[in-house]
Order: structure tokens, then C-alpha cells, then sequence
């Protein structure tokens, strides 16, 4: 799938494949179905694919600001992992 520049809002450019959009835009169709995915756990390149999904589609700001929380969250888990590793 290609993006353009303007929907590259990460720092590292996101790549998107068919097989990628294909497995992940049923998330976007709702609210429900998204909380599904996000419940049951979801990988960092995975949130920022449907970041850039979601902008490239229906821009519903919230399901971005939901997306974005999470990938916060794990990105503060990573972190504090690290900065607990300093003090063992």
C-alpha cells in the first residue's frame, strides 16, 4: 500500500503490504472491534499501521487518540523495563 509523505507521521516511515491492510482494517470498522484487538494485545508496528490507516481513512480523531495511548503505554513499558535492568 503506498503512503504518502503527509500521512508519515512517525519518525521511521511505516510500510503497509496488502496482506497487512487486508489483516488489519477490520479493526477499524468500529469501536468494538478495535477494543477486541487492543484487549487481546496487539505489537508496536501493528498500532502504527493503523495509525496511518485510520489517517488515510475516516480520521476519527478519537480511535487515533485511543491507538496512540496505547502505543504510549507500551512504549513507557519498553522503557521502564530498561531503566529497571540499570538497578538490578
Amino acid at each position: 500500500m503506498k503512503i504518502t509523505q503527509k500521512y508519515q507521521v512517525f519518525d521511521d516511515p511505516i510500510e503497509i503490504d496488502p496482506k497487512d491492510a487486508q489483516r488489519l482494517k477490520g479493526y477499524l470498522t468500529g469501536w468494538n472491534k478495535l477494543n477486541e484487538i487492543l484487549l487481546l494485545g496487539i505489537n508496536e508496528p501493528d498500532l502504527r499501521r493503523l495509525v496511518v490507516m485510520e489517517l488515510m481513512g475516516s480520521r476519527r480523531m478519537v480511535i487515533v487518540n485511543r491507538l496512540l495511548g496505547r502505543l504510549g503505554t507500551i512504549q513507557r513499558e519498553r522503557i521502564k523495563g530498561r531503566i529497571a535492568k540499570l538497578f538490578v
